[in-house]
């Protein structure tokens, strides 16, 4: 069997999913999301990912999620489903699901909470890989997840024809440097940290997995398309801006002030489900000063 080829590359925005005061899933807040990063110039959008708190949902609920994501994005960008699970069986039928409902991928963390061994992990994207139907982007999470996806172990894993890109959030880019130097182009390497994506640009990497599209617009795009038309002062600047949003994720649960930051900014971001909480008075404060800070709140 070829090897599946895709053309992802740019700002994959991982969107929120809004739920209402009263704990369900928002709909109609959810679809304008997928029209905001669109709209902002996003190249993918990346449903029910740990920003999209899948951890919060029902397993019916992620599936609905990832359907309605495709239907709204209805072809405009690749949409990419996040099928974490512990259970291979779980997480493959996550995947199918997703290729059901239309859409174009999958971006598969290992077996989240429990630790593998190397052959467990290369038995698990195995199985993700040849039964779930959508191409594979591995996702490296070391510091969230109990595994760590070495090159080498990712050399293995690329004998699975599927697999053909990999998120790196291990926060190291001299990891991010050996998967682009061994992989490159064959396999599409995403870094997880938009405040890294010049550096990560520059040594090769193709874009980001990005949180912060639904918050600054097409500011967050604008970071990525300065970057690799080689306008440095440009880049420099919105990489500043993007270094200092990044602060966000200090307050509270980090993704709840992913929400917050939207509806200050009149955007769906909506509420949380318990456990998380909003964030206090004070953080809020903190949050207004940020966005103040990069230039989208008066």
């Amino acid at each position: 069997m070829a090897r599946v080829s895709v053309d992802w590359h740019g700002c994959f925005a991982v969107i929120v999913t809004p739920f209402t005061a009263e704990g369900a899933v928002d709909e109609a807040a959810y679809r304008r999301v997928v029209d905001l990063v669109i709209e902002a110039g996003c190249h993918g959008v990346i449903a029910g990912g740990s920003t999209g708190e899948f951890f919060l949902m029902s397993t019916e609920e992620r599936k609905r999620v990832h359907a309605i994501a495709a239907d709204q994005a209805g072809g405009r960008v690749p949409v990419i489903a996040c099928p974490a699970a512990i259970r291979t069986e779980e997480v493959v039928a996550l995947t199918r699901s997703a290729a059901e409902a239309g859409c174009d991928g999958v971006m598969v963390l290992p077996p989240i909470y429990v630790s593998n061994s190397e052959a467990e992990l290369e038995e698990f994207f195995r199985r993700v890989a040849g039964e779930g139907g959508l191409p594979v982007m591995l996702y490296n999470s070391p510091r969230f997840v109990n595994a760590t996806l070495t090159p080498p172990l990712v050399e293995r894993l690329m004998a699975n024809d599927t697999v053909v890109a990999i998120k790196d959030t291990t926060f190291d880019l001299y990891t991010t440097s050996a998967l682009v130097r061994r992989f490159g182009p064959e396999l599409r390497v995403f870094i997880g940290l938009e405040n890294l994506l010049v550096p990560a640009l520059a040594i090769g990497a193709v874009g980001a997995v990005a949180m912060l599209p639904q918050v600054l617009g097409a500011m967050a795009v604008e970071l990525y398309e300065a970057a690799v038309a080689g306008d440095r002062p440009r880049a420099q600047a919105l990489h500043h801006k993007m270094a200092r949003a990044y602060d966000l994720f200090s307050l509270g649960g980090g993704y709840v002030a992913v929400k917050e930051a939207m509806n200050l900014l009149g955007k769906p971001g909506g509420h949380s489900r318990p456990p998380m909480l909003p964030l206090s008075d004070a953080e809020r404060e903190q949050l207004r000063a940020i966005l103040r800070d990069v230039g989208v709140l008066d």
